[in-house]
């Protein structure tokens, strides 16, 4: 939090540190988050065989630094298995190892690295890191925390990852799905990432109370995974080091403020068993 404006005395130490700024020219640069990354160029390495490509040279350069040399090359096995659970989050099948050490063309490990990513077990592995950072679940999250039915939306994560869907496209389905020109059944079931927020089922709710709950939610979440921001804090005050104003945080809050819906969630009891 920023520190009470009464407290303005600086150190000697503080004052010098700024003296010192001052007489070396005070330079001054934007914090690295908000800084366009740029295309570092390759650095130098004592091994030019070992790299297979640009990663490699990074990795090389600081091994050769630290005085450490690389590691032996892992066997086939390991590398299939390190691939199938990387893009599929499953080991492979027997089936699949003995293929793969049979196979003795160059272009094997490549062969198998589109095969798994043209499983549809790949786009299930992907959307399992989006869902969770969306807040996706099959319950409510308030009050009695019941059962809710979204299981339709996480089905179209899994199915853009699996097409391959453009993030632009991606991105604007599932915030306005339902707003874009003659929107299609899967475009309006896109943008079920909206109503993914804890909803409540409890009678004496106040709806002013859980519509603000519900946009606070969207707008926070939206930053969050979208913009790799965190607003939260503007919700109560202008940010003191990042450069989000309190104003500009309602001014996204405004933006799913204006959707027109229910506070209140009716809930699904599951019958008990007799």
């Amino acid at each position: 939090m920023p520190p009470p404006s009464t407290k303005k005395t600086l150190s000697p130490q503080q004052v010098d540190l700024l003296v010192r700024w001052i007489q070396e020219g005070a330079p001054w640069k934007e914090h690295w988050a908000y800084v366009k990354p740029q295309r570092p160029p390759l650095p130098e390495v004592k091994d030019a065989r070992w790299p297979h490509n640009e990663i490699d040279r990074f990795v090389l350069a600081r091994l050769e630094k630290e005085g450490l040399k690389p590691s032996p090359e892992a066997d086939r096995t390991t590398l299939i298995r390190r691939a199938s659970l990387d893009v599929t989050g499953l080991p492979p099948t027997p089936q699949e190892v003995d293929a793969f050490l049979a196979d003795g063309s160059p272009e094997a490990y490549e062969e198998v690295v589109d095969r798994l990513l043209a499983s549809p077990r790949y786009g299930e592995h992907e959307a399992r890191y989006w869902m969770d950072a969306a807040r996706y679940a099959d319950s409510h999250g308030y009050h009695i925390d019941s059962e809710r039915s979204l299981w339709k939306w996480r089905d179209w994560v899994i199915d853009a990852f699996n097409r391959n869907l453009p993030f632009d496209q991606f991105t604007t389905e599932q915030l306005a799905g339902d707003l874009l020109p003659n929107a299609t059944t899967d475009q309006k079931v896109a943008s079920g990432y909206v109503r993914a927020n804890m909803s409540t089922g409890e009678g004496g709710a106040i709806v002013e109370e859980y519509q603000a709950k519900y946009t606070f939610d969207r707008a926070e979440t939206t930053s969050t995974i979208w913009l790799g921001l965190t607003m939260t804090c503007a919700r109560c005050h202008s940010h003191k080091y990042d450069p989000i104003t309190q104003r500009e945080y309602y001014g996204l809050y405004a933006f799913f403020n204006t959707l027109n819906e229910s506070s209140w969630t009716e809930t699904v009891q599951t019958p008990t068993p007799s």
